[in-house]
């Protein structure tokens, strides 16, 4: 019997070590678990956002701040991810300590059991407006770190300037003031968060005096036993931090709502530009580009009014006008950037709203004055214009754009970094690299929005003899600041206040003595001026 007895005493300590690395085994389990499962879900809401982003018209981008957009997918990321963490791992825990909790407290002494809930069910209200509180203060603090991301953006990304007109001063007060902000709003979160503990611990003290209380009243009439009242105070001091635990978890849900409501905003937007039922690739034979009666407006005010014109295939055709007189707004209309509001645009006598987005698009190559380069190698960069292309296509389209020598300059060749928005290469390079892409597309249409205004002398004429080369046999359609650069287009087309004021070539229209030719006798006094 004793050995037996010895046995047993022995297999004890084994069970109990058992027991603990099988808890701590399923404690492992569960926190990687439950990350795992946050993580994918967040993934896929970031993943549904930038999809829905890379699908929206261009308007969309005009409509909020860069920043406020990055906010979405860092910080109202973090506070869904914190809760569906908190929620898998605690609340669930909590939830079920609580129910047992109550139910022992019913077993034990049921009218006990309904003071207990009865004084608990007092916070139902005040934690409620707690809640409701947090969810608004959290939208309201998340538009605040948008913001702060947005102004930080745009500091940065004007330092040569802030440095040149020593700024530093005030973008630094800026910056403090938004700081600032933030850290109230944040203060104000977190006095909020902070008043639902204290509720409930001070509600958990009122329980449990009133246990106390009529305890005594039900033991000395016989109603209940010591050993109950005991049971009722452990079980009680069990249901008090779990019940605290749960409250906190719902300020913190519903400071996660706030957050999932900005994220399904988003994703739930509707989609303008898409393509119709039905819609055919667009089949470009020639390339002729027609305006026809074509108005659009952003708002109340018309940006195009009457619009109506035609490139001929081949053809070069420069739009000039003072600033808002919808030469942008023209150019965003071809490839579908934005929908008319009225009229049409075909290409070839298609509809651009009628053939698919897709096919649209890669019939068009677009070289605008700020060249768009990604932080990538550079052979990378060019290949953007057409995915399959081969290293030895990459590189003659380079040579096209009179970019290959001085690539071939750089320590790692086409390898190069270009670097954050081609911050490794100098202006010029980065237009021949942009032009390269453009020869590398092969499109039968080409947009040009002025793509030498902002270059020096030397590397203006390399590019000019670039662009001459990837216009030929093209479609030309031309935004002109400088009209210097004009002068050998086909047709000339001046707008103001949206609509087409005069049409001709260079010569003509000085000549008639309207708009343009004051727009030229302005440059060219300008020009004057500056030498």
């Amino acid at each position: 019997m004793q050995s037996r007895d010895l046995t047993l005493i022995s297999l004890i300590p084994i069970a109990v070590i058992v027991i603990v690395g099988l808890r701590a085994a399923g404690m492992w389990g569960q926190a990687v678990m439950t990350q795992a499962l946050a993580l994918k879900i967040l993934r896929d809401l970031q993943s549904a956002m930038f999809a829905k982003l890379m699908s929206v018209d261009f308007a969309r981008f005009a409509r909020e701040d860069v920043g406020r957009l990055v906010s979405r997918f860092t910080n109202d990321i973090t506070i869904v991810g914190y809760a569906l963490v908190r929620a898998a791992q605690t609340s669930l825990r909590d939830s079920l300590t609580l129910i047992g909790s109550i139910a022992m407290m019913f077993y034990l002494d049921w009218v006990l059991a309904g003071v207990v809930i009865g004084v608990f069910a007092l916070a139902a209200r005040p934690l409620g407006a707690i809640a409701k509180r947090a969810r608004k203060q959290t939208s309201i603090a998340q538009e605040q770190i948008g913001h702060v991301t947005a102004l930080l953006n745009e500091i940065f990304g004007a330092s040569r300037f802030v440095k040149t007109y020593s700024l530093e001063r005030r973008e630094t007060e800026r910056a403090n003031r938004a700081f600032e902000e933030q850290r109230r709003l944040g203060m104000k979160l977190a006095h909020n968060r902070a008043r639902s503990e204290p509720l409930l611990e001070i509600l958990g003290g009122v329980a449990l005096a009133g246990v106390l209380y009529l305890a005594g009243v039900r033991i000395a009439a016989g109603h209940m036993t010591l050993g109950d009242l005991f049971g009722m105070i452990g079980a009680v001091g069990v249901a008090t931090p779990a019940a605290r635990s749960i409250s906190g978890f719902n300020t913190m849900l519903n400071e996660a709502l706030a957050a999932v409501t900005r994220i399904f905003t988003l994703i739930d937007e509707p989609e303008t530009i898409n393509d119709k039922p039905g819609a055919k690739a667009l089949a470009v034979k020639e390339g002729r580009i027609e305006f026809s009666d074509v108005g659009f407006s952003y708002g109340e005010a018309p940006a195009v009014e009457n619009v109506s014109f035609t490139v001929e295939p081949g053809e070069t055709v420069a739009l000039v006008g003072p600033s808002g007189s919808g030469k942008s707004t023209i150019f965003n209309l071809l490839p579908r950037l934005y929908d008319v509001t009225h009229g049409a645009v075909r290409i070839d006598g298609q509809d651009v709203r009628d053939v698919t987005v897709v096919s649209l698009r890669s019939s068009i190559s677009l070289v605008a004055q700020e060249a768009a380069l990604f932080n990538d190698t550079i052979r990378n960069n060019i290949a953007l214009g057409r995915a399959s292309a081969t290293y030895a296509e990459i590189e003659e389209a380079a040579r096209n754009a009179a970019a290959h020598d001085f690539i071939m300059a750089l320590p790692n060749g086409y390898d190069t970094a270009a670097g954050e928005r081609g911050g490794n290469l100098s202006g010029g390079e980065r237009q021949r690299i942009a032009l390269a892409r453009a020869f590398l597309r092969d499109a039968p249409i080409l947009l040009l929005d002025e793509a030498t205004s902002a270059l020096d002398a030397a590397s203006e004429a390399q590019v000019q003899d670039a662009l001459k080369r990837l216009s030929k046999g093209r479609t030309v359609l031309v935004i002109a600041h400088r009209l210097a650069t004009v002068r050998d287009a086909d047709r000339i087309l001046a707008l103001e206040n949206g609509r087409i004021v005069e049409v001709g070539r260079h010569d003509e229209l000085v000549a008639k003595g309207g708009l343009y030719a004051r727009l030229s006798r302005l440059q060219f006094q300008s020009t004057e001026q500056a030498s």
